[in-house]
């Protein structure tokens, strides 16, 4: 399945701007797949992405952060109940 970005930045790091090496999709496990289908991944470089203690796989402010900024992409043309279906939880 191709991946897409709700935000339109796979193509570089969220985090720092330098080309894309990797697509996170900010809602893994069980929600990986609907990350995948609903636009919830990000562009990220390899340090931004697992390495480094700068990256969202370790830094778990940097995971909640990208977290937070999808939900509220969401919510411009959804609701909230809506997210918390589609996800289970709202991350405020």
């Amino acid at each position: 399945m191709n991946r897409y970005s709700i935000l339109n930045n796979l193509n570089t790091c969220y985090f720092c701007g330098k080309p894309r090496e990797a697509i996170h999709e900010v809602y893994f496990g069980r929600n990986r797949q609907t990350s995948i289908k609903y636009g919830f991944c990000v562009g990220l470089c390899h340090k931004h992405h697992n390495m480094s203690n700068l990256s969202v796989h370790n830094n778990h402010a940097m995971d909640l952060e990208l977290k937070i900024k999808y939900r509220e992409e969401y919510e411009k043309y959804h609701t909230r109940d809506e997210f918390i279906k589609l996800i289970g939880k709202s991350y405020l």
